[in-house]
């Protein structure tokens, strides 16, 4: 941002022009749950909230990633598939065993040492395989 396009703090606008567009601050009073306290620059404590759980759930994907990663490197190896088509059997095994997909993903990784799937999971792997291969390229 260039200096002249800096809220002047004194008169409420950008030095030297008014902007085409005014800047939120100077917009008529914002109501709702981000602005419900006396200092409109404080969110509210709803509003907080809702960020902190926010940035939870964000942590655990992020934490949860390598796995389905992991997961989806063993299907490729497997299955000879794609990403995208490792990425779909995950899904579609999920959807079919009304399984969170982490939980499946997790199922996975431990057939590298030789471990079976759960047998609910390997019906559901086997019916994901064989819709993908009837319809390549298309989302099972």
């Amino acid at each position: 941002m260039r200096p002249s396009q800096r809220l002047d703090p004194r008169r409420g606008r950008t030095g030297g022009h008014t902007p085409a567009v005014a800047p939120r601050d100077t917009c008529s009073p914002v109501s709702g749950p981000l602005h419900d306290t006396d200092d409109p620059g404080q969110p509210s404590a709803e509003s907080a909230e809702a960020l902190h759980q926010e940035i939870a759930q964000l942590q655990e994907a992020l934490d949860r990633r390598p796995v389905i990663d992991l997961a989806r490197g063993i299907l490729m190896t497997v299955w000879s598939c794609t990403a995208d088509e490792a990425w779909e059997l995950l899904v579609d095994v999920s959807q079919h065993s009304n399984t969170k997909l982490y939980t499946v993903a997790e199922a996975v990784l431990p057939s590298v040492q030789g471990e079976p799937l759960p047998a609910y999971l390997q019906d559901h792997l086997a019916a994901a395989v064989v819709r993908l291969r009837a319809h390549p390229g298309r989302r099972t």
